[in-house]
């Protein structure tokens, strides 16, 4: 009976994969035919391939009775797919849940509906194009001016910053560009902060006990403020950097490890941030240890200029590393998070990740390893770090 189910999710996946619209969708009733139709139509609109329908097998184990009698509740799918031309381990999802029903040996899907918390990716919710370049596929709305300067931008930023790092960029990078605020606020996961939103890199994070994978790795634009401050290529090198340096990036990297790399990536260097902060003493309930416990920089902040110190600060943090003990030394210290064995995240997790326990979990991970990485590599605990960013602050100010 499992074996029939998962044959049938995967000759449905076969017909989208044929662009097979009206084949696809006849295999589920009408009402779930309604939730399914636009991600159907998205899914032939751009070049995704390697699609799968995946059943969580902890949804079907405990409707084992139903099973045999051939109605299941509430299954929990996984629709996956990849981006032509991208890495085969950056890989994207759609989370689902089904009710199914069989009848004379034919499986039907009666019901759909996103998981809870699930969003719809950008083109199975709304008119999509896409455009390629040599090393990014951009996917955009129809009434986006000019994303031929964009993508030109982006594969500039892409060559000052390939040979800055030590290991290779991937080929093909996905970028969403959103018109304006409000579409890139639809297209992200972003809230428009006291940093206000410009570009991010999103992905996101398979924990087994044998490994620790990072998915869904792409970047998305809000076109409007991109080339509002004449910035746009630091503020693309920044964005790939996050990017470059994804498959090393744990869920309890601290974003001033994560973001300090970004920064240098980009070549940021605020030091008019930093001579104005310690002349008005600003920095002085900025540290290391505070930073490495917050989820994001800037979260405790009601200003965008108290966020804009915690990023100087992370980025002074890089510069005093790299420029005191060498950049491969830096980039060891942040592949240091990425060596933590798969099973110590697997077992300190609860089921979500998101909820009050799990947020303590990665924060006590992140505290862990940052104290070992520090003494390890530099001989350095938190406090006599940020004695030694302080010190070298004020000699780049002077």
């Amino acid at each position: 009976m499992r074996q029939r189910l998962e044959r049938f999710l995967a000759q449905r996946v076969e017909l989208l994969a044929a662009r097979n619209i009206q084949g696809f969708l006849s295999t589920a009733s009408p009402a779930a035919q309604e939730v399914e139709r636009p991600i159907a139509i998205g899914a032939v609109a751009v070049p995704v391939t390697g699609l799968k329908m995946r059943p969580r097998q902890s949804s079907v184990r405990v409707q084992e009775g139903a099973l045999r009698e051939g109605t299941l509740k509430a299954v929990e799918v996984d629709l996956l797919y990849r981006y032509e031309g991208l890495p085969e381990d950056n890989s994207f999802r759609i989370s689902l849940l089904y009710d199914f029903a069989e009848v004379d040996d034919r499986w039907t899907v009666t019901s759909a509906a996103l998981r809870p918390g699930t969003g719809l990716p950008v083109w199975a919710s709304g008119p999509i194009q896409s455009k390629q370049s040599e090393h990014f596929l951009a996917l955009y709305r129809p009434e986006l001016p000019d994303p031929d300067r964009i993508l030109r931008e982006a594969e500039e930023a892409r060559a000052q910053l390939d040979g800055k790092i030590t290991f290779p960029l991937e080929n093909r990078y996905v970028v969403l560009i959103a018109r304006d605020d409000e579409e890139y606020l639809k297209m992200s996961s972003a809230t428009l902060g006291p940093v206000s939103a410009i570009a991010q890199v999103e992905t996101s994070y398979e924990v087994t006990p044998q490994t620790i994978r990072v998915l869904s790795r792409q970047m998305v634009i809000n076109s409007r403020k991109l080339h509002q401050d004449g910035a746009a290529l630091e503020t693309l090198r920044h964005e790939l950097g996050h990017l470059a340096v994804a498959q090393h990036t744990r869920p309890f990297t601290p974003a001033w490890v994560s973001e300090s790399a970004a920064m240098f990536l980009a070549g940021t260097r605020p030091v008019a941030i930093w001579r104005n902060g310690l002349r008005r003493n600003q920095f002085g309930g900025i540290t290391i240890e505070r930073l490495t416990r917050a989820s994001n920089l800037g979260e405790h902040e009601s200003s965008r200029e108290g966020a804009s110190l915690e990023y100087a600060y992370s980025a002074a943090a890089a510069w005093y590393l790299i420029e005191t003990f060498g950049a491969e030394k830096y980039w060891e210290f942040y592949r240091s998070y990425s060596r933590v064995a798969a099973r110590d995240l697997y077992n300190r997790l609860p089921e979500s990740s998101s909820t009050p326990e799990g947020r303590q979990a990665i924060e006590d991970l992140a505290v862990s390893t940052t104290d070992a990485s520090l003494q390890q590599l530099f001989s350095l605990d938190q406090q006599s770090l940020d004695l030694q960013i302080r010190n070298w602050m004020a000699a780049q100010a002077a």
